[in-house]
């Protein structure tokens, strides 16, 4: 259910990451089982690292968010991760290409 709640807050800020990025996806969201962490999979066509780091740059508005739409004592942290089966599929592909 959390994991659900912070998609829901977190999705519509992908649409505003730069350009640069071209498309961002929220792949997967994972809540620790104590509810202190909420890592968010992130993967982007172009330059993920410059969609984290305004993901980043937002958190304070996602855990105002989280809180008008949790209503529970802990929120948990959240963070921002490039989503690694996305890589592993880019290389292939390139492999596939070269080959």
């Amino acid at each position: 259910m959390i994991g659900s709640v912070v998609r829901e807050v977190v999705a519509p800020l992908l649409r505003e990451c730069p350009r640069e990025c071209d498309m961002v996806s929220l792949t997967e969201v994972e809540v620790s089982s104590d509810l202190s962490y909420a890592t968010c999979f992130i993967s982007a066509l172009k330059v993920p690292d410059q969609a984290i780091v305004f993901l980043k740059s937002r958190l304070k508005d996602i855990h105002a968010h989280l809180a008008k739409a949790l209503q529970i004592h802990r929120i948990p942290k959240v963070r921002f991760r490039i989503d690694p089966r996305t890589e592993r599929g880019s290389r292939i592909e390139q492999l596939l290409q070269d080959s």
